[in-house]
C-alpha cells in the first residue's frame, strides 16, 4: 500500500511506529482530529484518544493481525464534547509499511489505524433502545396498575384492619411485622404510581420562568435534610440568566429528583454545588441556560455511568430506578441535553442545558 492509496482513504488513517506515535496522517484523521498533519505527527495515540486503555487494547493483538476495538468516553471526559471511536488495527511488519513512511524509523512492527466516529449511531440505536423500552413499559404498567390496584387497596385495608385490632390487644410483635407488610404495600403501590407518571405523555405548557427562582425554592425545599446531613451547600448563580421558556411543573420535578440524588450520595456530610450560566449549544438551537449540580459523594462506577439512564436501573437498593430517566425525558422534551459525568470516590456533576426559547414559544 503505498502513501497515495493511503491518503485517498475515505476514512481517517493513521500509521504509528512502535511506541504509538503517529508517522503519517491522511487528510480525514486531520479532519477527525481537528489538527493539521505536522501537528498530528509525533503525537502519541494516548494523547489523541485520551482513553486509559487504549494503549493496551491496541497493542493486544494476540495472533491476531487485524482487530476491531470501539473506544467509549472515559467519565473524565465531557458527554457532549466526547466521541465514540470504532478503530480498526492492522499490525504491520516494519517490511510492509507505507512506502511513504517517515525515513529514520526504528524497523519493527508498525500498526496502521483505521478510525471512523460512530457516535451519533450508537447515540441514535441507544435512543431507539429506550424508545422501544419505553412502549414496553407503558404497556406493561397499564396492565399492571390495571391488575394490581384494586388488590392491594383490599390488602391494605385489610391489613390496617387487623393491625388496629391486634394493636388494641397490647400485640406489638403482630403488629410490627404488619407495620412492615403495610410498608412494603405502599412501595408497591408507589412503584405502580412512578411507572404510571413516567409513561404517560403530558402536554408540556411552556411559560417564560426564571431558572434561578426554580433552584431556590428547590434548596430551600431540602435545606433542612442537608443541614441535618451536614452537607454544605454552595451557590453560584450568573449575575444575568435568560428567563426560559419551560414547563415549570415538570423542570420543578427533575430539579428536585437531582438535588435529591446529590444528598442521597452524601449520607455522611459532603458538599453541595450548584452553579448557573449562559451558554451556547448549536444541537439546543442557541443560547442556553446551563445548570451545574455536583456532590461531593460516593460517585459511579464506569461500567454503571453508562447505564444511569436506562428506566429501571439503578445503584440504590430502594430505587425505582426512574428518576434519572425521567429527568433526561423532560430535558430532551424541552430540546435540551442532560450530561453526568462521575468517578468513584470523587462525586457527581450533573449538567442540564436548557434552551432560552422553544421552536413554538407561543405553546405557552
Amino acid at each position: 500500500m503505498d502513501g497515495y492509496l493511503f491518503e485517498c482513504l475515505p476514512q481517517a488513517a493513521l500509521l504509528l511506529d512502535q511506541r504509538l506515535r503517529v508517522g503519517m496522517a491522511n487528510r480525514a484523521a486531520c479532519d477527525l482530529f481537528q489538527l493539521e498533519p505536522a501537528a498530528l505527527v509525533g503525537l502519541s495515540i494516548t494523547v489523541l484518544v485520551p482513553h486509559q486503555s487504549v494503549a493496551k487494547m491496541i497493542l493486544d493483538f494476540g495472533q491476531e493481525t487485524v482487530k476491531v476495538i470501539e473506544i467509549h468516553p472515559s467519565p473524565e471526559q465531557e458527554m457532549h464534547r466526547a466521541k465514540i471511536l470504532k478503530i480498526t488495527v492492522v499490525r504491520l511488519p516494519g517490511d510492509r509499511a507505507l512506502g511513504g513512511a517517515p525515513q529514520g524509523w526504528p524497523c519493527g512492527a508498525f500498526r496502521l489505524l483505521l478510525l471512523d466516529d460512530v457516535t451519533e449511531k450508537a447515540r441514535t440505536e441507544e435512543q431507539l433502545v429506550q424508545a422501544e423500552q419505553l412502549v414496553a413499559m407503558g404497556q406493561l404498567a397499564s396492565g399492571i396498575a390495571h391488575e394490581l390496584a384494586n388488590p392491594l387497596s383490599s390488602v391494605s385495608s385489610n391489613l390496617q384492619y387487623v393491625w388496629e385490632k391486634l394493636r388494641e390487644s397490647g400485640d406489638s410483635t403482630l403488629t410490627g411485622a404488619i407495620e412492615v407488610t403495610l410498608d412494603h404495600v405502599d412501595e408497591m403501590r408507589h412503584l405502580l404510581r412512578s411507572l404510571s407518571d413516567f409513561t404517560v405523555q403530558h402536554r408540556p405548557h411552556y411559560q417564560a420562568t426564571d431558572v434561578h427562582d426554580l433552584l431556590r425554592q428547590k434548596l430551600a425545599f431540602i435545606g433542612r435534610e442537608a443541614e441535618e446531613q451536614g452537607v454544605e451547600v454552595a451557590v453560584s448563580f450568573a449575575p444575568s440568566l435568560t428567563p426560559c421558556h419551560l414547563d415549570v411543573r415538570t423542570v420543578r420535578q427533575t430539579l428536585l429528583n437531582i438535588l435529591k440524588n446529590a444528598l442521597e450520595a452524601m449520607p455522611l456530610g459532603g458538599k453541595l454545588s450548584v452553579r448557573t450560566r449562559m451558554g451556547h449549544s448549536a444541537p439546543c438551537g442557541g443560547d442556553v441556560v446551563v445548570v451545574e449540580i455536583e456532590d461531593t459523594g460516593a460517585g459511579i462506577e464506569e461500567a454503571e455511568l453508562r447505564k444511569v439512564f436506562r428506566p429501571l436501573f439503578s445503584t440504590k437498593p430502594r430505587s425505582t430506578g426512574l428518576g434519572l430517566p425521567f429527568c433526561r425525558q423532560v430535558v430532551e422534551e424541552h430540546g435540551g441535553e442532560i450530561h453526568l459525568a462521575s468517578r468513584k470516590g470523587h462525586g457527581t456533576t450533573v449538567t442540564l442545558l436548557f434552551p432560552v426559547q422553544q421552536e413554538d414559544p407561543s405553546a405557552g
